[in-house]
């Protein structure tokens, strides 16, 4: 595999990644994070290109793999964030 290839696969990662952890936050300190998985999705895509980059994966199938789980990870650690708060303040 190209050098260069894996290099740009590793960066979009790492991109995609960086992206989608900012863009969660701050919908969510804007009170916004119902539209997070939304806008989770182009970061997904990165995320996806890049595996598929650095593995030698097919590029659309990851593509579309990562437009999906990035967005359900999002929202699954949403969901565990507001429960491990509910049950603290019920303490």
């Amino acid at each position: 595999m190209d050098p260069v290839w894996m290099l740009v696969g590793g960066a979009l990662l790492i991109l995609g990644a960086v992206g989608a952890t900012v863009t969660q936050r701050r919908l969510e300190a804007e009170g916004r994070a119902a539209v997070a998985p939304l806008w989770l999705v182009p970061f997904g895509i990165l995320v996806g290109a890049g595996a598929a980059m650095v593995r030698g994966w097919d590029l659309w199938a990851s593509i579309i793999v990562g437009a999906v789980l990035v967005p359900v990870v999002g929202v699954a650690g949403r969901l565990w964030e507001v429960r491990r708060a509910r049950r603290r303040r019920g303490r």
